[in-house]
């Protein structure tokens, strides 16, 4: 990993040519056509910041999947939309879901006829639910091709790529789809440009020299949380980076060093304009045959206000439960997938703390009687604030 705080700023200045102005804990970094901010780890205070789920979402639901037989799911990726709840599993086809939690229908199939796809890695990678043309875009663990598919089920068509990508996030805008992925040493491009109507390839982009990896133990993020921003972190580089779709390129938006012998793995996400998300996972040799990284309390960064904290976040919608929220929040939504079982073991948790007000433990029991065990999952659904009027911490 590039933790050196030399080398980065050093990185950036090469590349980009650019001036740097500190200001206490924060560096702002000028680049062509935006700033990126930089913080470092080690000056972390020890206090954790307690945020309610209110300030940073307009509302939070809990909406039952329907317990058709068709429809159930297991532990996966939601991407909620303004029509839609659609659930990405492990080695299976795609389920959809109206936002009142109905079935509507399995999208896909295993499989290596037109419109399948092999389970490589687990098949599907990334999702994008255009609601506004009803299609759906599915990118692959790896493979040559996009997936396109319309909300009624239907495949539409493929678009192909020059070469094979790997673990690919896409960004649809303006007609025009971004795909990114993890290159090897053998990839020409990093990123691809594709017109949706027409499949051609529009723009391609090199691979910079430092994010090239030799294998695939490294993962791709991307929240897409910001209108018109699509952000990128690589999780074998400490940098999280927006891409320039108009004009093609890849510009550093957020970083953060940690000085330590222990090894460690960082995971970055936007959450909005000015905050950013960082779960900092720990390295244990000891669990597992060949060790595991153990995750702690996320940290928020907020470049508006130059502050930086440990925080947890409570549900103050359904009585204070302590929610996961990092991974959880993407394309504008907090959408977190929950077996009623588990919930109602969260429920009772929340129920045997001091702090359970008695207004919590109304809606939590309430909440409680209206699950089953054996139903399908719930799911956490919770539209964020564009932006946070006052600071969280």
């Amino acid at each position: 990993m590039k933790t050196a705080k030399n080398f980065f700023i050093a990185l950036v200045f090469v590349v980009y040519s650019c001036s740097t102005q500190v200001t206490g804990p924060l560096t702002m970094v000028d680049v062509k056509g935006g700033k990126m901010a930089y913080f470092n780890l080690n000056e972390l205070g020890t206090d954790i910041a307690t945020i309610p789920v209110s300030s940073l979402m307009e509302d939070c639901l809990i909406v039952q999947l329907e317990s058709a037989e068709d429809a159930y799911v297991g532990f996966g990726t939601v991407t909620v939309t303004e029509k839609y709840i659609g659930v990405m599993q492990f080695r299976a086809p795609y389920k959809l879901f109206d936002r009142s939690g109905k079935f509507l229908r399995s999208i896909g199939a295993i499989g290596r006829g037109p419109g399948e796809w092999n389970t490589i890695g687990g098949g599907l990678y990334d999702v994008i639910i255009d609601d506004e043309n009803e299609l759906i875009y599915f990118s692959l663990f790896v493979g040559n091709n996009i997936l396109v598919y319309s909300t009624s089920g239907d495949f539409v068509k493929n678009l192909v790529t020059p070469h094979d990508i790997q673990k690919p996030k896409m960004f649809l805008s303006d007609n025009i789809l971004t795909v990114v992925h993890i290159p090897v040493p053998e990839n020409r491009a990093i990123a691809f440009q594709f017109d949706v109507d027409t499949g051609e390839v529009l723009n391609e982009l090199k691979a910079p020299a430092h994010l090239i990896v030799p294998g695939l133990r490294c993962e791709l993020l991307s929240a897409r949380n910001v209108h018109g921003v699509f952000d990128l972190h690589f999780t074998c580089n400490d940098t999280l980076y927006h891409f320039d779709v108009k004009n093609n390129r890849l510009l550093p938006a957020f970083s953060m060093s940690y000085s330590t012998n222990e090894k460690i793995e960082k995971k970055f996400y936007q959450l909005n304009k000015n905050i950013f998300l960082a779960d900092v996972l720990t390295f244990n040799p000891n669990l597992g045959s060949n060790g595991v990284f153990m995750g702690g309390v996320p940290v928020a960064t907020d470049i508006a206000s130059q502050k930086m904290s440990r925080i947890i976040v409570t549900n103050d919608f359904w009585g204070g439960i302590t929610l996961s929220i990092t991974a959880a929040i993407h394309n504008g939504y907090f959408a977190l997938n929950v077996e009623p079982e588990m919930l109602m073991e969260m429920i009772d948790r929340r129920l045997e703390e001091d702090s359970c007000s008695a207004s919590d433990r109304e809606i939590l029991l309430k909440t409680r009687s209206t699950l089953k065990k054996g139903a399908n999952n719930v799911v956490f659904v919770g539209k964020l604030k564009s932006e946070v009027k006052k600071e969280l911490w």
